[in-house]
C-alpha cells in the first residue's frame, strides 16, 4: 500500500481526519488554541466529565488506591473498586451480574472470543456500531446483516437459520442517527427463534429511562435483554465499558474474553468514582428533562428556518448534508464561528450520507441552540 497515496486520496475526498487539541475540561464551552468554543461534539450528554463532587471523588480515590492497577484483572488488578463497581453495575441495571473493561471496543470485540464459534450466526442491524461489526468480523461466526430497524428482515433472517446457534446484535440508540432500536419487537422475535440478544445502549444510558438505566428501562424490557453493552465514556463522564448479564454469561467472559484477560485493569481510582457518578445518574431526573426540553425546542427552531430534521427525538440530532466535501465546508464556517460541530464522513456513515452529528447535552441552554441553528442558516445560505 502506498500510504502517500491513500493520504492524499483522503484528503481530496474530504475524508482526511483532524485533531485538535483540547486546553480545558469538557463542557459545553470548551477551549482551543486559546480561544473558547460552543461544543456541540461531546458525548458528555450529562455534564458530569467535570463535575465537582466526582472530581473531589477521583483525588481522594487516587490517594487511597495510586494511580494503577499494576496488572490484568486475573493477576493483581482486580482490586476492591473494581468488585464494588460490578455490583453497583448489577443493581442499576436489574441484572445478575456485571465485568468492566477498559473501552467499550473491548468489550464489543471480547463476543467474539467467548459467545461465537463455527457455528454461530451473527445477525446485526445495519447501522450498528463498528466494533459490533469488528467483533462478529474477527470471530469465527457468520455475520449477517438486517435493514436498519427492519424486524420484519430480521425475521426473515432467523428462520433461514433457525437451525444454528443465533445471536442477535443492536444498537439501542444509534450513535449518527439518534435513533432507536425496535426493541420491544426485536425481543419477542428473539425469544421465538431462541437467539441471544445482544444490546449496547451506550448512547442511552445516562440519558434514557426514569433512573437514567437506558433504552431497556424506558421500555420496560430489562428482564428481557440477555447482555447488555454500556459504556463510562458518554453519559458517566469517565471512560471504559461494562457488560450486564445473567451469572453464567458474565463467568464465561472473565473465563474466555480475551480482551478482558490480557488488558490490564482499569484504573481503580476511576472505577471508584464511577460508582459515585451512577448515584447522581440515578438521581438526575431534572437533567433529563432538560436535554428533553432542548431537544424540543431544537426541533421548533430547525422545523422554522426550514433546516434538515431528522426523525430523531434524542439528544443525537443529524443535519445530513451529503457530500464529504459540502459537510467539510460547513464544519469548517461553524468553527470559524468558534461552534464545534463535528463533520461525520464515510465509513463512519454511509456514503452520500455526510452529516454534522450534533450532540445535545445537558451543560447547553436553549440560547446555545438557538446560535447554533441560526448559524448554520446563515452558513448554508450564504451570508457568511
Amino acid at each position: 500500500m502506498d500510504i502517500n497515496l491513500e493520504i492524499k486520496k483522503r484528503k481530496d475526498s474530504g475524508l482526511f481526519r483532524k485533531r485538535r487539541i483540547v486546553t480545558s475540561p469538557q463542557g459545553a464551552q470548551i477551549d482551543i488554541k486559546g480561544k473558547s468554543f460552543l461544543n456541540f461534539s461531546s458525548n458528555d450528554y450529562l455534564g458530569l466529565a467535570n463535575n465537582n463532587k466526582l472530581k473531589l471523588h477521583m483525588v481522594e480515590s487516587i490517594k487511597k488506591y495510586g494511580v494503577g492497577s499494576g496488572s490484568s484483572q486475573l493477576m493483581t488488578g482486580h482490586m476492591r473498586p473494581h468488585q464494588l463497581l460490578e455490583k453497583r453495575l448489577s443493581i442499576f441495571f436489574k441484572k445478575e451480574a456485571s465485568l468492566i473493561f477498559s473501552s467499550g471496543y473491548h468489550a464489543n470485540l471480547a463476543i467474539a472470543s467467548t459467545l461465537i464459534n463455527k457455528n454461530t450466526v451473527i445477525i446485526q442491524d445495519k447501522l450498528n456500531h463498528a466494533s459490533l461489526i469488528d467483533s462478529a468480523l474477527l470471530s469465527e461466526g457468520k455475520l449477517v446483516r438486517y435493514r436498519h430497524k427492519d424486524f420484519f428482515h430480521l425475521q426473515k433472517i432467523l428462520e433461514k437459520y433457525k437451525k444454528q446457534d443465533l445471536i442477535v446484535m443492536t444498537d439501542g440508540v444509534f450513535s449518527m442517527d439518534g435513533d432507536r432500536a425496535p426493541l420491544r419487537e426485536i425481543s419477542k422475535i428473539c425469544h421465538k427463534y431462541n437467539a441471544l440478544l445482544i444490546v449496547d445502549d451506550a448512547h442511552g444510558v445516562g440519558v434514557l429511562g426514569k433512573r437514567g438505566a437506558g433504552l431497556m428501562e424506558e421500555l420496560n424490557l430489562e428482564g428481557e435483554i440477555d447482555l447488555l453493552i454500556g459504556t463510562f465514556g458518554k453519559s458517566i463522564g469517565a471512560s471504559g465499558a461494562f457488560i450486564a448479564g445473567n451469572e453464567n454469561l458474565i463467568e464465561a467472559f472473565i473465563q474466555k474474553a480475551r480482551t478482558y484477560i490480557y488488558t490490564t485493569a482499569m484504573l481503580p481510582a476511576l472505577a471508584n468514582t464511577i460508582v459515585h457518578a451512577i448515584d447522581l445518574i440515578e438521581n438526575s431526573n431534572n437533567l433529563r428533562t432538560h436535554i428533553c426540553d432542548l431537544v424540543e425546542h431544537y426541533k421548533k427552531l430547525s422545523k422554522k428556518l426550514e433546516l434538515y430534521l431528522s426523525d430523531s427525538n434524542n439528544h443525537i440530532q443529524p443535519i445530513i448534508i451529503g457530500g464529504a466535501n459540502e459537510t467539510v465546508r460547513v464544519s469548517e464556517a461553524l468553527y470559524e464561528k468558534n461552534i464545534l460541530v463535528s463533520a461525520i464522513r464515510p465509513p463512519t456513515v454511509p456514503k452520500d450520507t455526510s452529516r454534522l452529528r450534533i450532540s445535545i447535552t445537558a451543560s447547553h441552554t436553549k440560547k446555545d441552540i438557538t446560535l447554533l441553528l441560526n448559524t448554520i442558516k446563515n452558513i448554508q445560505s450564504g451570508d457568511c
